[in-house]
């Protein structure tokens, strides 16, 4: 019995949804050649595979020779749509912006790209789509940021516009950084090394450093007081830190040439500065004089003594006689309180910084305090003493700088 008219136009609505409605699994078969095929894969149950039969998006059927295929991707449903619907947009500038629109709307971002790129072809100066690709209009041109910015000597580097000198320094960085870390394991090991029958060749390892990377790991053992090194072993630091000369590992000297609690690699610090002639020391010292720690300050005068520098003549003046706050027992007399405090610069913790007594009896003193070695770096830098005499050798010192100056009538006189 022949089909009612209503019957054929609901079959024929059927087979529109039927045509345009997601593959039950689609996919994207990328060739090594470097093209993709889109659609389903009809042989699924294939084994071992031989080739590829993909039903396209169109009804029609592709076969692929396996090994021209190099992987098969899932599609998402929008991936899937776009392939049935992109043929029905006309290859026109309206037509491309209504396809280019739906693919930003469901997230199709290189699709969007190509049918952008397809409208400018079609009218370099469609405006929206310039916008979309990145270009901004600049006097007169279209531009991208990535042609503007290599036009201008820029360079893209980790996600980031950079000159190229600023990636040699950033690459230069990175290396140091990665050289300081090898560094830092293997001072780590061989300072464990030090305490077991490993002892002779962790010796002979630090000894044999050359390379001035080494220099922040070497530095951090040195001066780490959580680690209380045996002086013999600081001092093999101090000797390798002077042998590599590097800034950070000359300022760790600086810093153990003050505050290290062991004379002796107080002491060799200090020869490694003065030997290697590193004039940033001077600076350090010269903060140093203002040390509430009466020790620390004459261990600076010391540095400076043998740095032989003579911008520090004026900071040695002021720190001649420095005045200390110490805490002591009530109606203990000032002979009482110097002797509880050891102030010569040679002494182990320092003196000058006071002890604490118990209870409540306690009261707190000022006290000044001539600085012995203060005084002595000042007479090896000038030549002459005045004592602990300040104002005297700020007057002296005013002296020595006043310019020479000429009496008119008499130099007039003698022509």
């Amino acid at each position: 019995m022949p089909r009612s008219r209503s019957a054929l136009i609901l079959i024929a609505a059927l087979l529109v949804v039927t045509a345009f409605a997601a593959p039950a699994a689609a996919e994207v078969f990328h060739l090594h050649s470097g093209g993709t095929v889109h659609g389903e894969l009809v042989n699924r149950d294939q084994s071992p595979r031989k080739q590829y039969v993909v039903k396209t998006a169109s009804g029609g059927e592709v076969t692929i020779p396996a090994d021209q295929v190099k992987k098969v991707a899932r599609q998402n449903p929008a991936e899937v749509k776009y392939d049935q619907i992109r043929s029905t947009y006309p290859d026109t500038v309206d037509g491309q912006w209504k396809l280019a629109e739906w693919c930003r709307q469901n997230k199709l971002i290189k699709a969007r790209h190509a049918h952008l790129e397809r409208i400018i072809e079609l009218d370099p100066n469609h405006a929206e789509a310039r916008h979309g690709l990145g270009y901004s209009q600049i006097q007169g041109r279209w531009v991208t940021q990535e042609t503007l910015m290599t036009e201008n000597g820029y360079v893209r580097y980790k996600g980031a516009w950079l000159l190229p000198q600023e990636i040699e320094l950033k690459e230069q960085e990175e290396k140091e950084k990665h050289a300081q870390l090898q560094w830092r394991s293997k001072l780590k090991r061989w300072h464990g090394w030090l305490s077991t029958d490993k002892a002779a060749e962790a010796i002979a390892s630090i000894k044999a450093i050359d390379d001035p990377y080494a220099s922040g790991a070497l530095a951090q053992h040195l001066n780490n007081p959580k680690e209380q090194a045996a002086p013999a072993v600081r001092l093999l630091y101090v000797e390798a830190l002077g042998r590599l000369q590097a800034a950070a590992g000359m300022d760790a000297l600086v810093t153990a040439s003050l505050y290290d609690a062991d004379n002796e690699v107080r002491l060799s610090s200090l020869e490694q500065i003065v030997d290697k002639k590193y004039m940033p020391a001077v600076p350090q010292y010269v903060k140093a004089l203002k040390s509430k720690d009466n020790a620390i300050i004459n261990r600076a005068a010391i540095g400076l003594g043998r740095m032989k520098d003579q911008s520090a003549v004026v900071p040695l003046i002021d720190a001649l006689v420095t005045v200390h706050t110490f805490q002591v027992q009530k109606g203990g007399g000032p002979g009482q309180m110097n002797s509880s405090f050891n102030t010569t610069p040679g002494a182990g913790g320092g003196g000058g910084g006071g002890f604490t007594f118990g209870g409540s009896n306690v009261e707190t003193v000022k006290q000044e305090l001539q600085n012995s070695e203060v005084l002595q770096a000042l007479v090896d830098l000038t030549g002459t003493s005045f004592n602990f005499e300040k104002t005297t050798w700020k007057k002296w010192y005013a002296a020595q700088k006043k310019p020479a100056t000429l009496d008119a009538r008499r130099d007039g006189a003698s022509q």
